[in-house]
């Protein structure tokens, strides 16, 4: 069997394992966004009927696939989550009050799982 081969092999039982605990943690509805350099996955429960509850808590956690273990879990009421590089998560919040009429009601901000702190950032996007 050629190396190729073996290493999509072990990306496939790699896949399954953060697979099989996002399943296990979620349900079977769970979205899965690989960072850019694909050491990270970040697992997130999918909302259904975002209509009904527009405030819904997103459900995630960032998988390690070398580590095999997960390093970062949490809970964001109103949120969009994605990857900012290979190492930060970038997270735009809805705000429930917009008092200023040139406000987005956007919070925006990144999260360092290196360092595992937020970073606001300066500029509404």
């Amino acid at each position: 069997m050629s190396n190729k081969k073996i290493r999509q092999q072990e990306v496939t039982l790699q896949k399954k394992t953060f697979q099989q605990i996002a399943e296990k943690k979620f349900g079977e509805k769970v979205e899965y966004k690989l960072n850019p350099n694909k050491t990270y996955v970040l697992c997130q429960k999918m909302i259904l009927d975002l209509l009904q509850d527009p405030n819904q808590v997103i459900e995630f956690f960032v998988y390690d696939i070398k580590k095999e273990e997960i390093i970062y879990v949490d809970k964001i009421a109103n949120a969009k989550i994605s990857w900012q590089g290979n190492t930060k998560l970038l997270m735009v919040k809805q705000k429930g009050y917009i008092s200023n009429p040139t406000d987005t009601g956007k919070l925006t901000y990144v999260f360092d799982l290196r360092s595992k702190k937020k970073i606001t950032l300066k500029k509404i996007q």
